[in-house]
């Protein structure tokens, strides 16, 4: 999986299975200095046309498929007029994109819409309630994914205040808390499938990245307390007005 025959730089791997249990492939490649969501055919990576404009910035895709369909989701932003940022959902490879929240890291699954700032808190949307994490010691967030075969692991990206990456699983309401490293380093925003890690390793710059598996992984156990407090809320009705702007 996440084989590239050119070279480009590559990143955002994630790995889900369709309804006869196949791997479907997404990721983000660079193309022409911008970052653009790409998914594999099975026999080559092509382009999704997302319909942003031409110099968005595309990252951080999400997908399952459902109701006959892929369901994407995804953060873009940036281009010229509106440099902001938003959480975006696509029922269908070749539908419209429609916004869900001004974010720089998240996605959508089912009903559950999980979204960031750059610096958090992570806001966690489910039916009736909303958890909030909010981090400690991070200066920045670079991805919050999840495991397709454990949704409830989420996959959080970032850089702690003394510069440091970090990788990390952490499962809401257990309060369990691992650091990914792969390869002896920590897993920058990775992937997980069928009990593989993908991630983005450095060659270059610090986005100067490709995509490997990892050849020797290690999860492990840090103080949730340390770096996330969860407090969570009641919530009735969350607004599907898409106007939010």
């Amino acid at each position: 999986m996440f084989n590239f025959n050119d070279s480009r730089y590559t990143h955002m791997p994630f790995a889900a299975v369709d309804a006869d249990g196949r791997p479907k492939e997404f990721c983000c490649i660079q193309n022409n200095g911008l970052w653009k969501l790409y998914q594999f055919t099975g026999r080559k990576w092509k382009r999704i046309k997302t319909g942003l404009p031409a110099d968005a910035t595309e990252c951080g895709p999400t997908a399952e498929f459902e109701d006959g369909v892929w369901k994407i989701s995804f953060i873009a932003g940036g281009w010229e007029g509106d440099r902001r940022f938003r959480l975006y959902r696509m029922y269908g490879i070749n539908s419209e994109p429609m916004a869900q929240e001004f974010a720089d890291v998240g996605f959508v699954r089912k009903d559950h819409v999980i979204y960031a700032g750059r610096r958090g808190p992570i806001t966690i949307v489910e039916p009736g309630r909303t958890i909030t994490l909010t981090l400690h010691g991070v200066e920045f967030l670079y991805r919050v994914s999840y495991d397709p075969f454990q949704p409830n692991r989420l996959l959080i990206s970032g850089q702690y205040l003394d510069g440091t990456i970090f990788s990390w699983v952490y499962q809401p309401g257990m309060k369990i808390l691992k650091h990914v490293i792969a390869d002896g380093v920590p897993a920058y925003k990775c992937a997980f499938y069928g009990g593989d890690c993908y991630y983005a390793k450095r060659e270059n710059g610090f986005e100067e990245r490709r995509i490997v598996r990892a050849a020797d992984l290690r999860l492990v156990d840090l103080n949730a307390e340390q770096f996330i407090t969860e407090t969570e809320a009641e919530t009735y009705l969350r607004s599907e007005n898409m106007e939010f702007e």
